[in-house]
Order: C-alpha cells, then sequence, then structure tokens
C-alpha cells in the first residue's frame, strides 16, 4: 500500500523544488510555447514581485481566471509566493458569478483573460474594492480601458527569486475555490477554502493515485486549470500539455502525437469520442501502448462507454469521487477496476472513509446502505470539527473497501 509523504511547506515550494530538481525538463506545453520548470519558476517569481507591488497589503486576495493556458500556473504559484491569498474564478463565468466572487473576497486585484476583463471594466461592472484589472491575454495595447496588459503589469519586474517573510501558516488560506450552492440560494456561490497543507498533501496524493512520476505526460483536456491536476503534476515533475480544441478527437488526436500517458477528459466529451465513427482500433490517430490511463472528470460515465474506450484505447478508464470540500479527490478507480455503475474506487493515501447511520452516524457492515463519511490531509478546514465529513451521499463498502455511491443529492461530484 502506497505511504503518503507531504511536506508541510507553502503551496509554491512545489514549483521551487520541481525547478531544482529538473530545471530544464518540460513543465507546460500549449500549442505556442513550451515552459520549462525554471522558466515557469522564474515567471512565478516576477508574478509574485508585480503582485507585492499592485497588491501592497498583506492579506489582500487575489482574484486569478483559471484559463486552460501557460500564464496561469505562474499566476497560481507567483500569487501565493507574494503572500497573496488567491481566489479562483472559472474563465467561462457570467457576469453575476464573477461579481460574487470578487465582492465575497474583496478582491483588489485580478488575472483575467479580455473576455472577464471587459465584463468587469464596463461602469456597471467595476466593483469598488478592484483597483487593478490584468488581462492574461493581451498584449501590448490590446487590454480593454483601464486595465493593464501582462507585458505592462510586468514592464521592469525582476526575476529574481522573492524574499521569504515570516515563516508562512501551513494552516492558513492559500486559494480560495467556489462552487454552486445546493441550498435554497438557488445560483448563488459557495466559498470554499484551502489551506496550503490541503493543497500540498491533495498534490502528493493524486500523484500516487494517478501514478505519476518525472517519465510522465498528462494531456488536459478540460475547459480550465484545475489546481489539483496542477500540483499534481509539479510535485510529480511530469510535463503537461494543454489542449484549448475542445474537439473530443482534437484531444485524444494531440495525447497520440505527444506521447501522453495521462489522458485528463471530460465524461461528456469522451462519450462523444465513444461514439465517432473514426474511433476504432488500429486508427492512426489514437494514441498506442505509451497511453497508461485515461482519467474521466464530470459527470459519471456510462460503464458501456467506459469498457468501449477502454478497449479501443488498451487503457483502463478510472473515475473518481470528490466534494467540493475536498480539494482533489477522495476515491479513485485502479487500473483493473470493473467500470460498475456506482463504482467510485479505493480511498486514496492517507485517506478514510466509513459508512454511517444518516442518525447516530454509527458505522454500517460492509455491504449495507448508509451515508458516506470521510476524513483525510486534503480535507478543507472548518467542514469537519471531529476530522469525518458527512458527505450527504449514500453508499456502501465493500470486502476489499471499494466504495459505490448510489445516490447522490449533495454538490458532490467526479473529480474535474
Amino acid at each position: 500500500m502506497p505511504i503518503l509523504r507531504y511536506l508541510e511547506n507553502p503551496l509554491d515550494d512545489l514549483l521551487r523544488r520541481a525547478a531544482a530538481r529538473a530545471g530544464d525538463a518540460p513543465a507546460v506545453t500549449t500549442t505556442r510555447t513550451t515552459l520549462t520548470f525554471a522558466a515557469l519558476d522564474r515567471e512565478a517569481d516576477r508574478i509574485a514581485h508585480a503582485v507585492r507591488r499592485l497588491a501592497p497589503r498583506p492579506g489582500t486576495v487575489v482574484a486569478a481566471a483559471a484559463s486552460l493556458d501557460a500564464v496561469f500556473p505562474a499566476v497560481y504559484y507567483g500569487t501565493i509566493r507574494g503572500g497573496r491569498p488567491l481566489a479562483l474564478v472559472d474563465p467561462a463565468a457570467g457576469p453575476a458569478a464573477l461579481h460574487e466572487i470578487l465582492t465575497t473576497t474583496g478582491a483588489e486585484l485580478a488575472f483575467v483573460p479580455t473576455a472577464l476583463a471587459e465584463l468587469l471594466v464596463e461602469p456597471a461592472g467595476r466593483l469598488p474594492r478592484l483597483r487593478t484589472i490584468v488581462v492574461t491575454d493581451a498584449a501590448g495595447e490590446a487590454a480593454p480601458g483601464p486595465a493593464l496588459a501582462l507585458s505592462t503589469a510586468l514592464a521592469g519586474v525582476p526575476d529574481t527569486p522573492v524574499r521569504t517573510g515570516p515563516p508562512v501558516d501551513v494552516d492558513a488560506v492559500a486559494c480560495w475555490q467556489f462552487t454552486p450552492h445546493a441550498g435554497p440560494a438557488g445560483g448563488a456561490l459557495r466559498a470554499v477554502p484551502f489551506s496550503h497543507r490541503n493543497l500540498i498533501a491533495g498534490a502528493a496524493q493524486t500523484a500516487i493515485a494517478q501514478g505519476l512520476d518525472a517519465a510522465s505526460v498528462t494531456l488536459n483536456h478540460l475547459p480550465h486549470y484545475h489546481p489539483a491536476h496542477l500540483d499534481a503534476a509539479v510535485h510529480a515533475g511530469a510535463r503537461q500539455v494543454l489542449c484549448q480544441d475542445p474537439a473530443p478527437w482534437a484531444g485524444i488526436a494531440l495525447a497520440a502525437r505527444v506521447g501522453a500517458s495521462h489522458y485528463h477528459g471530460l465524461a461528456s466529451r469522451l462519450a462523444r469520442l465513444a461514439g465517432d465513427r473514426r474511433f476504432a482500433p488500429g486508427h492512426p490517430d489514437l494514441p498506442g501502448p505509451h497511453l497508461r490511463a485515461v482519467l474521466c472528470g464530470g459527470t459519471p460515465l456510462e460503464p458501456a462507454t467506459a469498457r468501449r474506450l477502454r478497449d479501443v484505447l488498451g487503457a483502463p478508464v478510472l473515475q473518481g469521487y470528490g466534494l467540493s470540500e475536498v480539494c482533489t479527490l477522495s476515491h479513485h478507480q485502479t487500473p483493473g477496476s470493473r467500470p460498475d455503475l456506482g463504482a467510485v474506487g479505493v480511498p486514496l493515501p492517507g485517506t478514510e472513509c466509513r459508512v454511517v447511520t444518516p442518525a447516530g452516524r454509527q458505522p454500517v457492515p460492509v455491504w449495507s446502505t448508509g451515508e458516506v463519511e470521510i476524513r483525510g490531509p486534503q480535507l478543507t478546514p472548518g467542514h469537519a470539527p471531529d476530522g469525518w465529513l458527512p458527505t450527504g451521499d449514500a453508499g456502501y463498502l465493500d470486502e476489499d473497501g471499494s466504495l459505490y455511491v448510489i445516490n447522490r443529492p449533495s454538490p458532490s461530484s467526479p473529480h474535474p
């Protein structure tokens, strides 16, 4: 059984250590560029210097859109390295969600693409506490209105290592994520804080569960950058290749061209891929034996579809289970798992799971249905005073400790 070991360090140390181990190794590849770990670390330092200049007050929240590009990793680690907590924004967020996130957190600085910047610079969209908007996909004078292009914001900023201040409290909030509220608030968002400890532990857990190492090549074919994928790859020293084309065939064909060992995709896209007339054994655009796992996020994938994908690609199609309060997963399927309906796999290393009676919270025997509870170092602080987080989901455990979820009224979902 894998043993979970993780450092009780600030989150950005993941990148610093990766650059020290293998600075010349590729970290992030897009259609336009490849950044090595050393180059990404330098960019994070520049962002950290800029953040301290643009948001000089310690504790100021910085918002950032988790766009699937080479800029977001530098903004993500750089903001935290600069000593400012980060509020993550879905790059496809509409005006209401965008304003709610920035208002809730009181963000004074935002790194966003042009589409979101345009919503913020309009008179109706301006927020009194938002002082600076940096446009991450604009060059030169292309930034709308009073917003700054990223190149302008970084002009004159050194790439020298940021001097560390007082020791970082690893239990302090490093990152805020937002999820739809399941209660009577309707479409309102719920803020979920994650500490450095949560994210560092989650990176180690995910890397172990997915079998990532320095030789891995991960193909990210998701709508946006999820911190769990970023942190796990950087922890392992794996190369990340980003596919921004939403077409299912584009993602799998790129996985073949780059020799991806791990493919991350949405269940909806994978279902469309399985129905593509070109999707058949032997097609030259499909990955070869280097593909070790297809990791599926979003809604659950139908077992029949998972079996077809597995048979054609020659790699296991694996899903997981998690909640908003879990920065990564709590459970994952392992190679050889049967894609049965409701099967979500075994707990991640360092994670525990039990099924209890809904009223008394007494553990029930295997094969007995009850409420699923989990605990582990990746759980956000404050949501489980006794360590065990009630999920609100109904399920049961088998004799091997694998979890089956049969009803999910809570906002929990398979890992993205």
